[in-house]
């Protein structure tokens, strides 16, 4: 539900990541970088429509969902709060997120946008190292929102003087930073976990493609001096806004297209994992939903099969599961339901047990025990 609203959203907002008129080669970057380098590496655009166009290229942060969508909307150094509730005037919320890994006094800049009635605004406030200050919410305005700062705590006051459905809040900072929420107030909570988006620098901002144009594209990559595992980002090219004609409404799309990039240490892979739930979501047809948790610090890509025996120890069912990608320390449910013409298992009692594959040198195993009616 919550993923859903924020998708609408960002089609109002006019933003969405979809296909184009352009090649980019390559659409993914693996790098391996030891600590304490600069490497410069190059992808290539290669036009495919027949008038010439303006494209911008920028960095941008992502993560991974439990069901496997792409979640796009996390900004580079920052955070997003989301809520799909209604807000009613004279409702208050009260949020709160720590900062680790940078200085509190960082610039930090602040916007919100509600759901309904589309309201917008910045939130107002200074952070401070040496106590806490505000500003006070803009007065009149339909939605405010105030920063405060304690130490490493910073606190978001959200007034509502108006009805509307939906808000999503974010907090960007200048420099590479860390935030954990200590109180999301019954919303979502989404930062990214191990970003290298400041660690790249785009040799291009913008560039103009002509038709039957093929440029390349640089960016250095420098690591810190030390670290261990995967990190991640990603690089955007997007193209001039254009108008989309849908069930009789106009609406305005930005379409962009997103290279992943992961850098790695070389040497400091750590593959790990667990099973952390296997639940029977239903028998007819049989389905079953696994909690997968990356618990090392690189993607794992995580492959098995399900295996259905009865009391008396017989198999009764094997299914093999599709691979699926789960980034550190990301969760990832797994959904294994059987084809639409498997017969129906008959009524007694089943034990499902589930091996994932994953690279390391043992699978995980989770095991359920189930009764069909």
């Amino acid at each position: 539900m919550r993923r859903a609203w924020v998708w609408l959203l960002l089609l109002v907002a006019a933003t969405c990541v979809s296909s184009w008129a352009a090649r980019v080669i390559p659409n993914r970057f693996d790098l391996a970088q030891a600590p304490g380098t600069t490497e410069i590496y190059t992808m290539t655009l290669e036009a495919d429509q027949s008038s010439s166009e303006e494209l911008r290229l920028y960095l941008g942060d992502w993560e991974r969902t439990a069901d496997g969508q792409h979640d796009w909307g996390i900004p580079v150094n920052g955070a997003r709060w989301t809520s799909d509730r209604a807000f009613a005037a004279g409702d208050v919320l009260v949020l709160r997120y720590r900062v680790t890994g940078g200085a509190v006094d960082d610039a930090v800049s602040g916007a919100f946008q509600t759901g309904t009635s589309q309201i917008s605004g910045s939130v107002d406030g200074v952070t401070r190292l040496d106590g806490s200050t505000s500003l006070p919410a803009s007065l009149g305005a339909p939605v405010g929102v105030t920063r405060s700062v304690d130490q490493d705590v910073v606190t978001l006051r959200i007034e509502c003087r108006s009805t509307f459905q939906g808000l999503v809040v974010t907090e960007t900072y200048s420099g590479a930073i860390q935030l954990a929420s200590v109180d999301a107030a019954g919303g979502a909570f989404d930062t990214v976990r191990r970003s290298c988006s400041s660690w790249i620098s785009l040799s291009d901002s913008v560039i103009q493609l002509a038709p039957g144009d093929r440029r390349d594209i640089t960016f250095s990559v420098t690591t810190p001096s030390s670290y261990e595992g995967s990190y991640w980002s990603a690089l955007f090219v997007e193209a001039q806004p254009q108008i989309i004609e849908q069930g009789g409404t106009r609406i305005l799309s930005i379409p962009r297209t997103a290279i992943k990039v992961f850098v790695t240490a070389p040497g400091t892979e750590l593959l790990s994992a667990s099973i952390t739930g296997v639940s029977v979501v239903g028998t007819n047809p049989l389905a079953v939903a696994v909690s997968f948790s990356n618990t090392g610090n690189v993607e794992l890509a995580v492959s098995g099969e399900l295996d259905v025996v009865d009391r008396t120890g017989a198999l009764v069912r094997q299914t093999s599961i599709a691979e699926v990608k789960v980034l550190p320390a990301g969760v990832r449910t797994i959904a294994v339901v059987d084809l639409p013409d498997a017969i129906a298992l008959p009524s007694g009692v089943y034990q499902a047990t589930v091996r994932l594959e994953y690279g390391g040198e043992n699978p995980v195993v989770g095991v359920r025990g189930f009764r069909v009616p």
